[in-house]
């Protein structure tokens, strides 16, 4: 789910390795969790109402997921043997599920909330995220493939802003996954004043850039050694089989 708050992201620094170095209770790293749990909400939301959660109930069951993650610091349990980064935070919110349906959830309403959490926005964008025949396991991998563009992107867009460049980045950006032909770069480079060769030399650094920054996105939480191609493709593929 595409984060409205982008500006946030340039104060963000959360890899898992930083989180795990940052032990104890100070104020950096208590923020590197709530920003890690702000931005890795949406997919577990998509499971927890595949799973047969209402709405609201399946938004008290990502708060209270977070609430103990931060809480119990799930995180520095954390290590190589665990897996992907995804993978184990679907383990531990299926254990938390569990522990939760033994309670009764509606205790839970009301209390304080550990991220910023519109229901109506985020149901309506599951609701709108619905494909007929979808696997539980696909909508979660799918949704997290997702996340990681999601993410890329507004970082990559930031930092065009942050060099004064926003206009150069809305015209490249439709180019970012597909190849443009001389006359579309041309066209697309006019009102900024550049030939379609200096435009078509941007439009491949961008890619390049995002590139770097989709890497840095899935490589959170992984262990040294972590094969990010490895892991981009399956996301990839996750993505293609859809068409």
């Amino acid at each position: 789910m595409p984060d409205s708050d982008a500006n946030m992201r340039k104060f963000r620094t959360t890899r898992w390795s930083m989180v795990l170095r940052a032990r104890g209770e100070g104020p950096e790293a208590s923020r590197a969790l709530e920003d890690f749990c702000q931005d890795y909400w949406f997919p577990l939301y998509a499971w927890c109402r595949r799973k047969g959660l209402p709405a609201s109930d399946a938004e008290d069951m990502v708060q209270g997921f977070f609430q103990k993650v931060i809480e119990k610091r799930l995180l520095d349990h954390a290590d190589a043997e665990r897996g992907k980064l995804r993978t184990y935070l679907l383990t531990i919110l299926n254990r938390h599920i569990n522990d939760e349906r033994k309670k009764n959830l509606a205790e839970r309403r009301g209390g304080g909330k550990v991220i910023s959490f519109d229901g109506e926005e985020a149901e309506n964008f599951y609701v709108d995220q619905q494909i007929e025949g979808e696997s539980d396991e696909h909508l979660y991998d799918r949704q997290w493939a997702l996340t990681m563009l999601n993410h890329a992107v507004a970082k990559l867009e930031l930092s065009y802003a942050d060099r004064g460049k926003g206009d150069q980045f809305e015209a490249m950006k439709r180019f970012l996954n597909e190849e443009g032909s001389a006359e579309e770069y041309a066209m697309a480079g006019e009102p900024l004043k550049m030939t379609e060769g200096s435009f078509k030399i941007a439009v491949h650094r961008m890619r390049a850039k995002f590139r770097e920054l989709l890497r840095a996105e899935v490589t959170i939480g992984q262990p040294e050694g972590f094969d990010a191609d490895e892991e981009i493709e399956y996301l990839a593929q996750v993505l293609r089989s859809l068409h």
